[in-house]
């Protein structure tokens, strides 16, 4: 599975101040196992993490013995995991996070270009940078 980013969990435990040796453990080895796993359905995915849970096109992650919330959202065609948000049971409680994330809105379509030459619009192919 290609993860994208590993920048939000490396955010999220710099900015803890009591924990950030817990945090940075806890979600390095979550990091760790979905980057080499390689799932085709959530079904598959609930095989390495059980406590996972879907919330509209969310996905919730439960990281280190649950003192975590990962935010992700599954793409398992194309396998990969947009991670969209790391927070606390504080922020997590707040409920905020599912319009905040775009749970509930449908996934991105891919960006159409406006034709210069008079023929049908055609799709962008974005390119992977690596």
């Amino acid at each position: 599975m290609r993860v994208i980013s590993k920048r939000r969990p490396r955010e999220f435990w710099e900015s803890r101040k009591g924990n950030a040796q817990i945090a940075e453990r806890d979600l390095s080895t979550w990091y760790k196992l979905a980057k080499n796993s390689s799932w085709a359905s959530f079904a598959e995915l609930k095989q390495t993490f059980g406590s996972a849970d879907r919330v509209g096109n969310c996905i919730v992650f439960d990281v280190g013995n649950n003192r975590f919330r990962l935010i992700g959202r599954v793409n398992f065609r194309k396998g990969i995991l947009y991670v969209l948000r790391v927070m606390d049971h504080a922020e997590y409680d707040k409920n905020t996070w599912p319009d905040e994330c775009g749970c509930w809105k449908p996934p991105p379509k891919l960006s159409v270009a406006p034709s210069t030459s008079g023929t049908a619009d055609k799709p962008i192919r974005l390119r992977r940078l690596r």
